[in-house]
C-alpha cells in the first residue's frame, strides 16, 4: 500500500489486480471527461474529492449524491479523467479507510436542472456558476428552517436571502452576495450532514438570478431587509451543528450574525485521517440553536418544561399547521388530535379533499404549532413519516358538509371544547411534560386495579403492536399509571395515535376512565419491568 499527499488531503492506494469496477466496464465505454465514483464513505464532501483528484487535472464540476453514496466528477479535459481511471485500475483509491470504485461516465457533461443532476452529451453546455445555491436535504428527520440553513451557509460568505420549500425532499435556496462565496460554500458543505446520521446535503448552483422574499418567516428570509419582529436571529443560543447531534444543553458559544459572515474556529476546515474531512471537527464548528432558560413562552400563560425548541421555531406566525404525508387509509381527525394534543390545545381539524394525505390543524396559539412542528418529522405512522409547516391561514373555517374519509368518519371535526385537551386549566397544564418521540410511552388515568394483561389487550384490540414491557408505578385508590415500551419508535407512535384516549369502563359508574398517553424520556436501559417481557408480531393497522 502506498500513500500520496495532496495539500491537506491524503490519498491511500492499495495495489490490486486489474479488474473492472462496475458493470458498464464489461463492455466498451468511450472515455469521457466525467468519471463516476461509487461506494463513497458517508459524509464525503465535495472538497475532499477535489483535493484528492486535482493532482490529475483541473476539476470543472463535482456533484455529490449523498443518498446513493456516489459522485460525478467532470475534468476540464479528457486527460485528467484518463489519468484517474488508469491509476484506479492498478491502484484502487481509498477515501478514509474505504475502497471506492472509479469508472468513466457514459456522458460527457454534468448539467444541473430543476434540482436534478443530469449527464448529457457534447451538444449540451456545462453548468454555469451562480451566486444562488440549491440545497436538497435528504433524510430530513429534524426541522429545517431559515435559521438552520443560515447557520450552515454563512460561514462562507454574506447570505442575502434564503427560501425553504418542501417537495419530495426538503429544499432550500441560498443567495450569496457573490459567486465566489457561493462556490466556497458549495465546496465545503456538499455531501455533509446537518445533523449526525441525517439531513444530508446535496448542493448545486441554481438557475435563478435573484430570490424573491415577500415576508420574513421560518420558511423565507431577506437578510438585507429584516422585519423587526423577526430580527433576533443573531441572539440565538447554540445547540447542534453541521454533522452534529440534534440536542440541546451545549455551553453557550458565539453564533453567526444574521447580518453577514462570522468567524468560526479554525478546526472547521481541518482534515481527519486519510484526507476525509473530520466530521467530529465539523460537528462543533457551526453552532445552531438551543432554548434559553426563559426563552420559551408558556402555553396559555401556564409554564411547561423540557421542550428543547430552537427560538426560530417559535416564529411560525400562525396557529394553524399544515400536515403532510398522512396515510389517508389509516388517519382521521380523532387520531390526528391524539397526536397534536400533546403539544397544546387543539381546535379544529380539517382534511383536504384537493390534496390527499394533507390536513390542517388549528391550535390554540402559535407556540403550540411551533412545538408540534419541532417533533412532527420524528413521527412515522402507517409507514409514512409526517412533516408539516405553518399555514398562511390563521384559522380554519367551519365546514358544514365535510366529505367522508376512507374509514367512514368525517373529514372535519371541532375539538375546541374537548375534555381531552390537556392545557385547559393551569393545574393540568403545569403537569404536562413534552419530550421528543421515543419508543417508551407514559400512560395514566387507568383503573387502579388495571393489570398488565388488561393494558396489553387495549392495544391488541386496536390491532397495533402490544408493548414489550409494562412497568406500573405505585398504584393509588383512584387510578394507575406507568411506562410502556415498544421495540421501535414507529410502533410506539402508532400505539399513541390509535389508542390515546381509549375509554375503559369504570365499575359501578357511568363515567369511564380515559387512558392518556404521552412520550416519555425514559429509555429501555432504565426500565425495570415488573412482569416478564411479552413479544407479539406487529399486526396490520385497522382502517378505522
Amino acid at each position: 500500500m502506498t500513500s500520496t499527499f495532496c495539500g491537506q488531503c491524503t490519498i491511500q492506494m492499495a495495489v490490486v489486480s486489474r479488474k473492472r469496477n462496475r458493470p458498464e466496464e464489461w463492455g466498451d465505454i468511450e472515455p469521457s471527461p466525467v468519471i463516476h465514483l461509487s461506494d463513497l464513505p458517508e459524509h464525503t464532501l465535495e472538497i475532499d474529492l477535489e483535493k484528492m483528484l486535482q493532482q490529475y487535472g483541473a476539476v470543472r464540476e463535482i456533484t455529490i449524491m449523498p443518498n446513493k453514496r456516489q459522485a460525478l466528477v467532470e475534468f476540464e479535459d479528457q486527460s485528467g479523467a484518463d489519468k484517474v481511471v488508469a491509476r484506479a485500475a492498478e491502484q484502487q483509491f481509498l477515501v478514509g479507510n474505504q475502497r471506492i470504485r472509479v469508472a468513466y461516465s457514459t456522458s460527457k457533461r454534468i448539467i444541473h436542472r430543476a434540482g436534478v443532476t443530469e449527464e448529457y452529451g457534447d451538444e449540451r453546455c456545462p453548468p454555469s456558476e451562480n451566486n444562488i445555491l440549491l440545497l436538497t436535504i435528504y433524510n430530513a428527520h429534524y426541522p429545517i428552517n431559515v435559521d438552520v440553513i443560515h447557520q450552515v451557509a454563512n460561514r462562507h460568505g454574506k447570505v442575502l436571502r434564503i427560501v425553504v420549500f418542501r417537495r419530495k425532499e426538503v429544499q432550500a435556496m441560498v443567495e450569496f452576495s457573490s459567486v465566489a462565496e457561493a462556490r466556497a460554500c458549495k465546496r465545503h458543505i456538499n455531501g455533509a450532514d446537518i445533523y449526525s446520521g441525517c439531513c444530508s446535503l446535496k448542493v448545486e448552483f441554481a438557475k435563478q438570478s435573484r430570490l424573491s422574499v415577500t415576508r420574513n418567516t421560518s420558511e423565507s428570509w431577506d437578510y438585507e431587509n429584516p422585519l423587526p419582529e423577526y430580527a433576533d436571529v443573531s441572539r440565538l443560543r447554540p445547540a447542534a451543528s453541521l454533522l452534529g447531534k440534534f440536542e440541546s444543553g451545549h455551553p453557550d458559544q458565539s453564533v453567526p450574525s444574521a447580518k453577514g459572515p462570522s468567524e468560526f474556529p479554525d478546526t472547521y476546515s481541518s482534515s481527519g485521517p486519510h484526507g476525509l474531512t473530520n466530521s467530529h471537527t465539523l460537528l462543533n464548528a457551526l453552532a445552531m440553536l438551543t432554548p434559553g432558560s426563559s426563552a420559551i413562552a408558556p402555553v396559555n400563560g401556564f409554564p411547561y418544561s423540557d421542550l428543547g425548541l430552537p427560538h426560530s421555531l417559535r416564529k411560525s406566525g400562525s396557529p394553524v399547521v399544515m400536515v403532510y404525508n398522512l396515510n389517508i387509509n389509516h388517519m382521521n381527525c380523532d387520531r390526528l388530535f391524539n397526536l397534536f394534543c400533546l403539544y397544546g390545545n387543539v381546535g379544529r381539524i380539517k382534511f383536504l379533499r384537493s390534496k390527499e394525505g394533507s390536513a390542517m390543524v388549528q391550535m390554540h396559539d402559535v407556540a403550540s404549532v411551533d412545538r408540534a412542528l419541532a417533533y412532527l418529522p420524528m413521527i412515522t405512522f402507517a409507514g409514512q413519516t409526517l412533516n408539516g409547516q405553518p399555514s398562511r391561514q390563521t384559522q380554519i373555517m367551519d365546514v358544514p358538509q365535510p366529505h367522508t374519509l376512507p374509514d367512514g368518519t368525517e373529514s372535519y371535526k371541532d375539538f375546541t371544547h374537548s375534555r381531552n385537551n390537556r392545557y385547559l386549566q393551569p393545574e393540568s397544564a403545569a403537569k404536562n411534560r413534552i419530550y421528543p418521540p421515543s419508543n417508551v410511552l407514559h400512560y395514566w388515568n387507568c383503573p387502579p386495579s388495571f393489570s398488565t394483561e388488561e393494558i396489553q389487550s387495549i392495544f391488541a384490540n386496536a390491532a397495533v403492536t402490544i408493548p414489550l414491557t409494562v412497568t406500573p408505578f405505585q398504584k393509588n385508590d383512584r387510578s394507575s399509571s406507568g411506562l410502556l415500551e415498544w421495540g421501535t419508535l414507529e410502533e410506539a407512535c402508532e400505539a399513541l395515535i390509535v389508542c390515546n384516549h381509549t375509554t375503559i369502563p369504570r365499575a359501578g359508574s357511568r363515567f369511564p376512565f380515559t387512558m392518556r398517553l404521552a412520550f416519555s424520556f425514559t429509555s429501555r436501559d432504565t426500565l425495570a419491568p415488573s412482569h416478564p417481557e411479552v413479544w407479539q408480531p406487529k399486526s396490520r393497522l385497522p382502517s378505522h
